[in-house]
Formats: C-alpha cells, structure tokens, sequence
C-alpha cells in the first residue's frame, strides 16, 4: 500500500480534495446499495412469532384459544385451582363461523375455521357447560399478516436504489472529468489508490442490511414463541401445554387469622395404654407357638401365645435336679406302702395316723411333679394388648436370657410423641399441635401434658396422635418436628409448603398465577403453621392465584 502511494510528485490541493468528495459519496451511498433489493439470494430473518391467542376468564373457568394455520386449540381450566376440564361442551362464535369444539385426546378442544387464517380482529365468545356450572367467555382475536412487515420494507426501497444510482453516475463523471485532466498515470493510480481505501472504509456500512435482510450466516432466532421462557422482569411465560405436563394448581388466596406456632423437636414413643412389650422371665430356648412365630407388620390379640420358651439349664443344675427328683420318688414310694399297711389295719389304729400318711403321699408327688417339670419347664408367651408387632428380635432355636426383649406390640393407630420445651409458660398456651416425620406430612395431636421436672434442660410435653390413618406415618423412636400451634392470632395466608420455593438470593417465595399464561414472582415472609402448611404474613394479597403444586419445576424455567 505504501507503493501505491509514492507518487512521482505530491498531490494538489485538487486531487486531495477529490479524494475526500470519493470517500464520503462512497460513506454516504453504500447504505442506499446495501438497502436495496438483493434479489432471491438474501435469506430472511427468522424470528419465532407467538402464535395469535385469546384468553379469557371468569370466578368458574379460565380459556385459553391458540389459532395455528386456521386451527384454534382452545384449553379450559378451573379459574381458581388451574385443574383442567376435559368433559366440557364449547360452543365458539368468530364472527360469523359457529359451531362445537371438538374434544381432543390430551384434554383440549379444536375448532376450525378459514376465518381463523385470515388476518384482522375477530370477536369471538365461547358458551362453555361443564356438568351444572355454565359460563360465557369473550374476548377479541388479532391475526396479524406474516408478511407485513416484508411489504411495509419493500416499500421503502425504491428511493434509496434511485438515490444509490444517481450518486454512482455522478461519481463517475467526476473521475472521468478528472483522468481526462490528469496527465501523469501516477498521479491518477494515487487518486484511484484513495477511491479504493474509501470503498474498503465504507465495506463494513455496506455489511448492515436493510429491514428483513440477511447477508450470510444463519439467522438468529428472536426471542419469543410458544416455549416456556423467562421473560425480562423475571416473569414466566408458561404456555397452556406446558402447564398441564407440569401439574401445575394453583389457590386463591384468602386472608385469615392464623395461629402463631412455635416449632419443637420430637420423638414418637410407645403408648403406655396402647402398647407392650413381651419379655421372658426365665432363660430357655424358644420355640414357636401354634401360629409360628409372629413377623413384623403381623396383627395379634390379646392374649394369643407368641412363642414357647422351654427352660434350659447347665449339666451340675439338671443333675441336681435329677438326683432331688429320684430322692422325692424314692420317699413317695415309701409313703404309699406305708399308707396301704395302716388300710388294712383300719379299725386298730388311729384314724388320724392314716390321714397323716394319705397326705404325705399327697405332698410327695406334688413335689416330685414339680421337680420333673423344672427340668423341662415350658413359659408361654402371651401378648398384652392387641396390636401389630413392632420389634421382633427371635428366631426358633434361640436361647434368651431372663428379661430380654423379645416383642414390641403397638396400635398403630395410638402413639405418643414426647418433645422438648424451654418456655415453661408454653405449656399453658397450647390450642393445637402436629408432628411431620417428613416435609409435606403431618399428623394431628392431642396434648397430654407437661412433666414437672427438667430433663436435659428442658420441659418434656407429651402428645397423642389422634386416631386415624394418618398416625400410620409415624414409627416407635422416629425423630419428628412438632408445631405447636398458640392461641395467639397472626394475620396471613394459609398455603400449603410445597408452595415455597428459593430464589436466587435464598430467599422465600411463592409464583403468582398473574395471567392465562403468565406467572410472577413474589417474595414473602412466612411462618409455619402445621408439617404441611405455612402462613404468608407478608408479600401476598387477597384474591391472588398462588401457584401450589408445580411451583419448583416453575422456578426452573430459564
């Protein structure tokens, strides 16, 4: 380039100034040539439209209508839990086509039309009947013209080509003016030399293409459609579809006064009056009884024989035994001989020396019988109340010791749960309390009462569950969180705790159900009210559709 511009002689005041009118024309008309047509070679950009929607809703059910390609999809929820209805009858009217939705296999309804693929603004109303509940919904649809804005940017072409070709005849009549001046060649490559460093300087103006252009590459994607997608103030555009693969529900919120709580750590414990333990009181081997031996989970009555457990002893023991039981026959023999002598000497002995050897006989064999059966002594074992079986810790042919603990026997239905209290006033301010072994779980409970001394510090509370099928969650010694509901009143919303979830600063929030489609975040404060539900103090408002079930998988959505 340096070659280029080495002329013999230095350029006039003349040729720098056309060297400048070159730059600038170049500058100012490779805009107008770049917004030109450029034929069937430019590609236009794509851009992910959302197709044409119509929503509506009312306090019973909530629509949702997506035309496609003369289609419209229409989805009906209840407005209030966001559940589907998929037994409906939908009567449409877009302007002038009528007819019925045509229920579809994944619970939405269809209704076409060629209306629906012409663009412009339809009025349209359903007169929507599920079971007793019937409702009329409307709302207004535009269908826009895909390629309007094509059109509308072809419109703008022509003066900017008529522009570019005026500027290019005349910039080619000033260089010719000036070769036909100019008689050194070098002068004329340098001016030549500085028209080409202004079309290199103008190149990257001619890269910017004018509206629905595209110039290489492949185009990019604009943001939106029909995809589920964070929108920019942290929203979320949750399509209809979408909703329904994720479960989504929702709530209404409604202020009340709620309970303060106060949370404790508990632990479940056996029922004194519903439970028992089955403990030997004898060493020996076991044996099974008439129905085997009991296996976890098994029912039993009360009463019923467990497990036979027959007396074991060392060889010393069962030789003592044997020689004590062969002595007590050896003197029961003796006794009945001598009681059949004074038989038949009946009359000349007194009768009384006959009784006393008749009851000596008596107490021998009782004796000797209780000495042989020491020796193979058997303890049935029998359960105290009626129940499952808890613990099991036996098999057969197991030797246990005097007071082992062999079976645990509880109604499973009736437990105790003992926590652990530092307010002392805490015991006097109790309306309510429930136990959750895990989150999303709880188990009512009755408050029995408070201990009178401290263990580890701390005012033991005892608690029952309250009959029924939820004491089933619940096992003998299992850690479980106890809230403990005051009767003292907070205002709030009751949401259940799967409604809660983390934002990115960690902090409580909850997804309002703001839109058909549309869900907003919302930082609140909560405190707890049961193992199942939490009472919004702050960040919510009545009539608020908190999302319930879903809320996680929403939180995703990026």
């Amino acid at each position: 380039m340096n070659a280029i511009f080495k002329p013999n002689r230095p350029l006039s005041l003349v040729h720098k100034a056309l060297a400048a009118i070159i730059f600038i024309a170049f500058s100012v008309f490779a805009p107008a040539w770049a917004a030109g047509d450029h034929g069937a070679e430019a590609p236009a950009a794509a851009s992910a439209v959302t197709s044409p929607r119509i929503n509506s809703h009312s306090e019973l059910f909530e629509l949702v209508g997506v035309v496609d390609n003369g289609e419209m999809k229409i989805y009906l929820d209840r407005y209030a839990s966001n559940e589907p209805v998929t037994d409906a009858k939908i009567e449409v009217e877009a302007g002038t086509a009528k007819g019925a939705a045509t229920p579809q296999a994944d619970g939405s309804y269809s209704f076409k039309h060629e209306l629906l693929a012409q663009p412009g603004t339809l009025s349209v109303s359903f007169v929507v009947a599920a079971g007793k509940d019937t409702d009329l919904l409307a709302g207004d649809l535009v269908i826009t013209d895909p390629h309007a804005d094509d059109d509308h940017a072809g419109e703008t072409r022509p003066w900017l080509r008529w522009a570019a070709y005026v500027g290019a005849a005349l910039l080619l009549v000033a260089l010719a003016a000036v070769a036909w001046r100019m008689r050194r060649r070098t002068g004329f490559a340098g001016l030549m030399a500085a028209g080409l460093l202004a079309l290199g300087t103008a190149a990257p103006w001619d890269a910017q293409a004018g509206p629905g252009h595209d110039h290489g590459g492949e185009a990019t994607p604009a943001a939106g459609g029909n995809a589920p997608q964070r929108l920019g103030d942290g929203g979320v555009f949750l399509p209809k579809a979408s909703q329904r693969q994720l479960g989504v529900r929702t709530l209404v919120a409604e202020e009340a006064s709620l309970p303060t709580t106060v949370e404790l750590t508990g632990r479940v414990v056996l029922d004194s009056n519903a439970g028992g333990k089955v403990q030997p009181t004898q060493a020996g081997r076991i044996e099974a009884g008439p129905r085997g031996l009991p296996q976890l989970g098994q029912a039993v009555r009360k009463g019923e024989v467990l497990a036979l457990v027959r007396a074991s002893s060392n060889a010393i023991e069962r030789a003592n035994q044997q020689a004590q039981s062969a002595e007590l026959n050896a003197s029961l023999t003796l006794a009945v001989r001598r009681v059949e002598r004074l038989q038949q000497l009946e009359g000349t002995v007194p009768q009384k020396d006959i009784e006393a050897a008749r009851s000596d006989v008596t107490s021998l064999q009782q004796r000797a019988a209780a000495v042989a059966g020491s020796v193979s002594a058997t303890e049935s074992l029998r359960a105290p109340v009626s129940g499952v079986i808890a613990a099991a810790s036996v098999v057969a042919g197991q030797v246990v010791n005097a007071g082992d603990l062999l079976f645990e026997i509880v109604d499973p239905t009736r437990m105790s749960v003992e926590a652990n209290a530092f307010d002392a006033a805490l015991s006097g301010n109790i309306a309510s309390a429930s136990a959750s072994a895990a989150p999303g779980t709880s188990v009512p409970l009755q408050f029995v009462g408070a201990g009178n001394s401290l263990r580890e510090g701390a005012i033991p509370l005892v608690f029952r569950t309250v009959p029924g099928k939820t004491a089933l969650l619940l096992s003998i010694n299992q850690p479980v969180k106890v809230t403990v509901q005051t009767k003292s009143q907070v205002k709030g919303f009751a949401v259940p705790t799967s409604a809660v979830v983390k934002n990115a600063s960690n902090q409580d929030m909850v997804w309002v159900h703001t839109g058909a489609e549309l869900f907003a975040p919302r930082t609140v404060r909560q405190l707890p009210l049961d193992g199942s539900t939490v009472a919004i103090v702050d960040g919510l408002k009545a009539g608020d559709r908190v999302v319930t079930q879903g809320a996680p998988l929403v939180n995703q959505v990026r």
